[in-house]
């Protein structure tokens, strides 16, 4: 009795063992990733909380044992903090989100959790899939940023022989890079 109790502990072991590597070794899938950002309320030389909207387009997809060639996301997004227009030449403002993945007919839509630092620098975004295609796997992946404006967030324009005009808000930009889920 005891040895066929041990014998199926250790069936249980290899099983669960098995299960485990194959879920380590999920199959990776990477993305050309671009789109559009809006700011909201836009920044300023006034520190203040933003909501981010990114929108954009996942193309060429390809990995092993990949189903999607492509797809569009929505991202929800917003500062952990309140941010200026410093944030753009610093390593970044720290996001917290969601975002959904539409990968087209027939495969359905991936949600999950979403961050990307606001930024112009080179920088990371993170996430996990909660549900949908690839639940349970993370997304992972190097953007930039770039702003309308961005060069000159918080600075008045200067008209030779008139009072400077206020500094405009940044609140449009642009996103390009890769995206990857595995």
């Amino acid at each position: 009795m005891r040895k066929m109790v041990l014998t199926m502990a250790v069936a249980a072991l290899a099983a669960l063992g098995a299960t485990t590597a194959s879920a380590s070794a999920a199959p990776t899938t990477t993305c050309e990733n671009s789109g559009t950002v809006k700011l909201s309320p836009g920044l300023s030389t006034s520190p203040t909380t933003q909501n981010i909207t990114v929108k954009g387009t996942l193309s060429n997809c390809a990995g092993e044992e990949s189903t999607v060639t492509s797809g569009n996301y929505v991202a929800h997004l917003k500062t952990t903090e309140p941010v200026t227009c410093g944030s753009l030449a610093s390593a970044g403002a720290p996001t917290e989100g969601t975002v959904v993945v539409k990968w087209g007919k027939g495969v359905g839509n991936s949600h999950g959790s979403f961050s990307e630092p606001l930024t112009e620098l080179p920088t990371t975004i993170s996430g996990l899939i909660a549900s949908g295609p690839f639940e349970g796997e993370t997304i992972s992946g190097s953007v930039t940023q770039s702003f309308e404006g961005g060069a000159t967030c918080g600075v008045p324009t200067e008209v030779e022989g008139k009072k400077p005009k206020k500094a405009k808000k940044v609140k449009k930009g642009t996103v390009a890079g890769s995206l990857t889920i595995s």
